[in-house]
């Protein structure tokens, strides 16, 4: 007995046929990293506004503090001193260039020594505390008003809020050291400009946002100038420009972030993908996404410090 042939033309029997994927799934499963990602992207910009940029600005006030302690040091000895008495102030100074260093601010109650510069638009305040153009130089007759930054850029206004009546401010320039004396604190709206109004008397108002992490109001702490120590500089100019750089700090900035942002931007997109396409063709692909990690973490950083250059300084 034999077997029937089995003519070629029969087909074979069907095997269960796969089912298809799930496309809702796949687009979903594809979102749901997207977010992901996006969520990481987000944190690690929030945690370099607070630290990240704080790196910037220390780097800054390096620069500007060396150059202008250079300067302190071709002051002439003391001319006029005022302690207890009557404090003496300054007569008319040419006006510094926008972005120069023009004191150094200590606040010993709450650990504070920076260098001040002129202005307070975005660029200047990613320097340091800026000095308020309209408003007197310190040791000045007059309402001196300075900014800073609250929670990023170094946050040296940090810790304004504990400031009290009778704390020292101190600020120290090539015409001088003037010693100012806490005579109040209060709250304001961003849009109450009043606490920068002139003043009879030698005065000085420092300003910041509030509460932290917001710019929905504006912390404001106001001091009376006590002590004087007026000298004479050695050149006839009062400010110091920011090294390398001869225009205002902020066509220095600002002129130049955009481009940088897009490139940087471009170059971390490059290397994530690459980085994604590489780890399936690679081995091992640890190493693959360790190397490719490291270079878009760092293109990463440049370019949120190209993106903080454009952004509004609003903490």
């Amino acid at each position: 007995m034999t077997l029937p042939d089995i003519p070629d033309s029969t087909p074979l029997p069907q095997l269960p046929s796969e089912r298809r994927p799930d496309r809702i799934g796949q687009i979903a499963g594809i979102a749901g990293k997207a977010l992901i990602g996006a969520g990481v992207v987000v944190l690690l910009f929030a945690l370099f506004q607070v630290f990240g940029t704080s790196v910037i600005q220390q780097q800054h006030q390096n620069s500007l503090r060396s150059d202008f302690e250079k300067k302190l040091k071709t002051v002439t000895p003391t001319t006029q001193v005022s302690n207890g008495g009557p404090p003496v102030t300054l007569g008319a100074l040419p006006a510094p260039a926008v972005g120069s260093a023009i004191a150094i601010l200590e606040i010993p109650k709450i650990n504070v020594n920076q260098i001040v510069v002129q202005g307070t638009n975005d660029a200047q305040l990613q320097l340091g505390p800026g000095h308020y153009t309209q408003t007197p130089l310190p040791g000045q007759a007059g309402n001196v008003g300075i900014a800073g930054h609250r929670t990023t850029w170094a946050r040296p206004f940090y810790n304004l809020n504990a400031l009290v009546k009778g704390n020292k401010i101190i600020l120290s320039t090539v015409n001088g050291t003037f010693t100012y004396s806490v005579t109040s604190s209060q709250i304001v709206n961003p849009t109450d400009v009043a606490v920068l109004n002139p003043t009879p008397d030698a005065t000085l108002t420092l300003t910041t946002c509030n509460p932290r992490f917001s710019a929905a109001q504006r912390l404001v702490v106001q001091a009376v100038l006590t002590s004087s120590a007026t000298a004479t500089a050695g050149s006839t100019s009062s400010t110091l420009p920011i090294p390398g750089s001869t225009t205002p700090a902020t066509q220095v900035q600002t002129s130049q972030s955009w481009l940088p942002s897009i490139l940087f931007g471009v170059l971390t997109a490059l290397l994530l993908t690459a980085t994604l396409l590489l780890v399936r063709r690679i081995r091992p692909a640890w190493a693959v996404y360790v190397a490719g990690g490291i270079l878009t973490f760092v293109a990463l950083m440049f370019f949120f410090g190209a993106i903080s250059q454009i952004l509004p300084a609003g903490i």
